[in-house]
């Protein structure tokens, strides 16, 4: 019985072994080989294998940056963008340090330390072939593969084997970062060509109409109060997102990606030929202060207290010092469009998401002598003059970057007309005829 049960374990064992060498265990090979031999397919063009090679080393090590940055490049290469960017938002979402450190590990050293890699595989001359006789055996050495750190700690630098030795990939270095963020832009990009809008975008006709336009209780340029009588006309329901500037224009500038947020690093003259193209144009400010209090004359479209429920502002996930630490609007940056409550007139983010560009230029004391009837804003004989803020354009409605008080309808401010800003975007405004 003993001697059949002991056959028994035998043929297992052995079945075992033949396994090992007809499909080896992934855990049997170190992170680094599987990742140098990544390397070594990648540069002689084998994508494929290289990936699997790379997505053998994540699974044991998930955490590690530098697998994970060339996982995400060969996927790219492979039009796998879906993957490459899940890839690519667990790298942007780990912190970065200015140098390529690491936490080292050394078999036999009770303590690990802080290091920078120098070189991933060095090769020392006696590590490979040393001896005539082995090499006419056939029993052929394998060179012995070296980290070189340089020890923060001690300030030395040092040649360590792979084999004995545990590397951490754990902070990304600010170079390695900035190519990622640029993958990530390619990536999303394309992700964003795929989407497809859905038809025309929905426009709000909105009644023309006599209202008071600006504020005596805050910044020089929303005075005075003044009466503006407007003609009937048609606005966006809603930011131009992202998918739609893109199908339009070809590009997307903006910083915050996603097919349905708002277009943002826009210029003001990429805003206006959207519209043009679109066969609209730019709101007037009027219009758009307007369109923003939908019958209000209170600071905002609900009332004269900040609701931070209303709107996407700097919040407490803001990193700028006039951050509201104390409220939270559910968002970091950007949000998709129509994720807030629409005003009255059925408007959505007239107070916060993106400031957006209007067609006026801007003049701080314009509204002493703005007419009456439809203001068009103030002339400019020579547009290409910068003096004097000759060549800014207006901006409305406050962003995901700003505070309370830039949500406010009359709130306004100016900005060149070539810059971008990673919190301004626009909204279309039409025309409607008598009949319509």
């Amino acid at each position: 019985m003993m001697d059949s049960s002991f056959s028994f374990l035998k043929n297992i064992l052995f079945l075992f072994i033949v396994s090992i060498f007809l499909h080896p265990i992934p855990g049997l090979a170190s992170v680094i080989d599987e990742t140098l031999e990544g390397d070594a397919k990648l540069s002689q063009g084998e994508i494929q294998a290289a990936e699997k090679h790379y997505a053998t080393a994540l699974g044991m090590d998930p955490e590690n940056w530098r697998v994970m940055r060339s996982l995400a490049e060969v996927k790219f290469q492979l039009k796998k963008y879906k993957e490459t960017q899940k890839l690519v938002d667990r790298l942007l979402a780990k912190e970065v340090i200015k140098r390529n450190t690491v936490m080292v590990t050394v078999e036999g050293d009770p303590e690990p330390f802080e290091a920078e890699i120098v070189d991933e595989r060095v090769v020392t001359p006696d590590s490979g072939i040393n001896n005539m006789e082995k090499a006419e055996d056939g029993d052929v050495s394998k060179p012995v593969n070296y980290y070189r750190l340089f020890n923060l700690k001690t300030g030395q630098m040092l040649l360590v084997p792979h084999k004995s030795t545990k590397i951490q990939y754990q902070k990304v270095p600010g170079r390695v970062y900035a190519y990622v963020q640029e993958l990530h832009a390619k990536v999303e990009n394309i992700l964003i060509s795929k989407t497809r809008t859905n038809g025309p975008v929905e426009m709000v006709r909105i009644e023309g109409g006599c209202f008071k336009m600006g504020s005596n209780n805050y910044a020089q340029a929303e005075r005075p109060v003044h009466d503006v009588c407007l003609k009937r006309f048609k606005m966006d329901k809603f930011e131009v997102t992202q998918a739609d500037f893109q199908a339009v224009m070809g590009s997307n500038p903006s910083q915050y990606k996603g097919a349905g947020r708002p277009v943002e690093m826009v210029t003001w003259h990429e805003a206006e030929e959207y519209c043009k193209k679109k066969n609209k144009r730019l709101p007037t400010e009027a219009e758009w202060e307007y369109a923003s209090r939908a019958g209000a004359t209170t600071n905002y479209y609900w009332g004269n207290e900040f609701d931070a429920t209303k709107s996407n502002f700097c919040d407490s996930s803001c990193s700028r010092n006039l951050r509201s630490k104390d409220s939270s609007d559910g968002f970091e940056f950007t949000a998709p469009i129509g994720s807030f409550p629409a005003n009255s007139f059925g408007l959505h983010d007239m107070a916060g998401n993106v400031n957006e560009w209007v067609s006026d230029w801007f003049e701080s004391d314009y509204y002493r002598k703005s007419p009456k009837d439809n203001p068009q804003g103030p002339a400019r004989s020579n547009p290409s003059d910068r003096r004097g803020g000759g060549t800014q354009k207006v901006y409305r409605g406050g962003g995901w970057q700003t505070d309370a008080n830039s949500q406010r309808s009359a709130w306004r401010k100016g900005f060149e007309t070539d810059y971008r800003l990673d919190n301004t975007g626009f909204r279309c405004a039409g025309d409607l005829s008598i009949k319509s």
